[in-house]
């Protein structure tokens, strides 16, 4: 699953959605887990597989099937968010928040609740991250990320500000605090 989904990707990434439609499909038929959720706990890389797979649906959804499937998208990240506030680790925040932006980055706008209700979670964890992790929200000068899952924040960080869903002025340190690590994720889009 994680090359089709890879391949659907790249597919979105160069405009060209209805190509998705066989993986979205697949997608749809996942089993799910008691509460709705997709689940992949059987599966090899499920954890890249989740990265993206959402963005994968949500793009089709947009292009392809007049955002229908935008309350299912929706009822799944409202559970994934509340399993993360339950026990909120860095890794899962992280992997979370990259998840849930890159699934907006394909949302549209027009469905206003649903788009503003996705960015609300990812807001909502990015402000809870900076405060269970870094205290005040202030990174000292000349740190750097000790860890991926801080790699992985930062650089999520940095595409957000590009995207504007954040501010760029307000999350600036951040920006200090990749370049200390020399590493820039936010090019991967």
């Amino acid at each position: 699953m994680r090359q089709e989904l890879e391949q659907a990707m790249e597919l979105v990434q160069q405009g060209e959605v209805a190509e998705t439609a066989k993986a979205v499909e697949r997608i749809k038929a996942l089993p799910r887990d008691e509460q709705g959720v997709f689940d992949l706990r059987d599966m090899e890389d499920a954890t890249e597989i989740k990265r993206m797979l959402y963005p994968v649906y949500a793009a089709y959804e947009t292009d392809c099937n007049k955002k229908e499937g935008y309350p299912d998208i929706l009822r799944q990240m409202r559970v994934m968010d509340a399993r993360l506030q339950e026990g909120y680790d860095m890794v899962e925040a992280a992997l979370y928040m990259d998840m849930s932006l890159r699934t907006l980055m394909y949302m549209s706008q027009e469905i206003y609740e649903c788009y503003r209700e996705l960015m609300d979670l990812y807001k909502k964890n990015v402000h809870r991250f900076i405060q269970e992790f870094y205290g005040e929200g202030k990174i000292r000068p000349g740190a750097v990320p000790t860890s991926l899952a801080e790699v992985l924040f930062v650089g999520n960080l940095m595409l957000a500000c590009k995207k504007y869903v954040l501010l760029a002025e307000k999350y600036e340190i951040y920006y200090e605090f990749m370049n200390a690590a020399g590493t820039d994720c936010a090019e991967k889009e």
